[in-house]
């Protein structure tokens, strides 16, 4: 058996954007519009009467040339700018759409959980769903029920189990179809940013099952806009830029290559802020951020020593100083000071 569950190759996908979507009744009419359609836009162009994407049918390349091997057991982080591919190259993993060009080919049952409730039919109820999810990864009947009580149990709906899931609230179907997911035992798991939707404890504990099937063997291509997470799951991570592969490599190469695209935040002017509280006897003037190697940083990278050095307006005798940071950990904060 080949050590290896996903490769892509030369993978795009395009769309066609701004154009209007026509419908035809025979396919005499189609093979006419596909011969007209180029004199009819060029006709606009020249009377000035086409001056959107709509009228010039622009087309976007969602992704380009991708390409990579992911071994079995594997947990890749996905990471970038919105807009970048992530969710498109996961939607093409999936085979929900087909790329234009270039081919992915996995190797084993795929588990996918896109968005909330994917694969959910609404008016049936959670525990018809979770059967119908099993049949789709091609698992028999008796596999699905041995597995249930688990599935049922993680997401913490056991009352509303027989209750159809169009009255599921948001938090309650992310519950029910990441339990599916992950419990039914796909060689490979597609998790796109859903966790979100969960509260802070749930998080956890989906941190914590996906952990779990990476132990067990099982390869996770995760996409997310936390950091944080994506170093606690992953080892390895792919930096998708306008469509393209830009980095591959351990986590905190990629997370380090995203985060040197980030704009650059500008400075601000502390000494001559106008909104400030307090008697002004002593005022904060500069704040300088410096990473481990002592160099002046606009992002810092999670796991990594940092320095940060306050500038004041003068020192007074026992003067009590507090910092205080907030660390977003999914959907939850929590604060530190140090004083």
């Amino acid at each position: 058996m080949s050590s290896t569950a996903i490769q892509v190759e030369n993978l795009g996908k395009e769309y066609r954007i701004g154009g209007q979507q026509k419908s035809f009744n025979t396919l005499g009419e189609q093979v006419t519009d596909l011969f007209v359609s180029p004199f009819r836009r060029m006709g606009k162009l020249l009377r000035g009467q086409a001056t959107g994407a709509a009228e010039l049918d622009e087309k976007f390349w969602a992704l380009q040339d991708v390409s990579f091997a992911i071994k079995r057991g594997e947990a890749v982080g996905i990471i970038g700018r919105n807009g970048a591919g992530k969710s498109t190259l996961l939607k093409v993993l999936s085979r929900i759409t087909d790329p234009t060009v270039g081919q992915a080919v996995i190797r084993g049952r795929v588990g996918s959980l896109l968005e909330v409730g994917t694969g959910f039919h609404p008016e049936l109820t959670g525990r018809e769903n979770v059967f119908l999810n099993g049949a789709i990864l091609g698992m028999r009947k008796a596999e699905i029920a041995r597995k249930f009580d688990e599935i049922v149990a993680f997401a913490e709906i056991e009352k509303f189990i027989n209750t159809p899931v169009k009255h599921y609230s948001s938090g309650m179907y992310v519950r029910l179809a990441f339990s599916v997911a992950a419990h039914l035992e796909p060689e490979v798991l597609l998790v796109d940013e859903v966790l979100a939707v969960g509260d802070l404890a749930f998080q956890k504990k989906c941190l914590g099952k996906m952990d779990d099937v990476t132990q067990e063997g099982r390869t996770v291509l995760f996409v997310s806009h936390n950091m944080a997470l994506i170093q606690t799951l992953c080892q390895r991570g792919i930096f998708l830029q306008n469509g393209k592969v830009a980095a591959d490599g351990t986590v905190t190469e990629a997370v380090g290559a995203y985060l040197k695209t980030l704009e650059q935040v500008e400075s601000q002017d502390l000494a001559h802020r106008t909104d400030r509280q307090g008697s002004g006897q002593i005022r904060l003037i500069g704040i300088d951020v410096l990473n481990g190697s002592g160099e002046p940083a606009t992002s810092l990278v999670t796991g990594k020593p940092a320095r940060f050095i306050f500038h004041l307006s003068h020192v007074m005798s026992d003067m009590y100083f507090v910092f205080v940071f907030l660390i977003i950990w999914g959907s939850g904060w929590r604060f530190s000071k140090v004083m």
